[in-house]
């Protein structure tokens, strides 16, 4: 019974990371959604340029629940 219990468990910590997981993606299409994306610049150039940096941190921010179980 007690490798049951474990594998309910370890199952209901992975069920918890993907919802996480989903929650920070859901963030980040916010984000992109932001009007930060969706504006004119004040130099009259397109505003829907985002950073290749801002992308890589967001993507950390994401995977960095799948690092809390091994």
């Amino acid at each position: 019974m007690n490798h049951i219990h474990k594998l309910q468990n370890e199952n209901r910590e992975l069920n918890d990371q993907v919802l996480r997981k989903n929650e920070r993606i859901a963030e980040f299409r916010a984000h992109l959604q932001s009007p930060k994306f969706h504006a004119v610049q004040g130099d009259g150039e397109r505003g829907d340029w985002i950073s290749t940096g801002d992308v890589q941190r967001w993507l950390l921010y994401i995977e960095d629940l799948g690092r809390m179980y091994p």
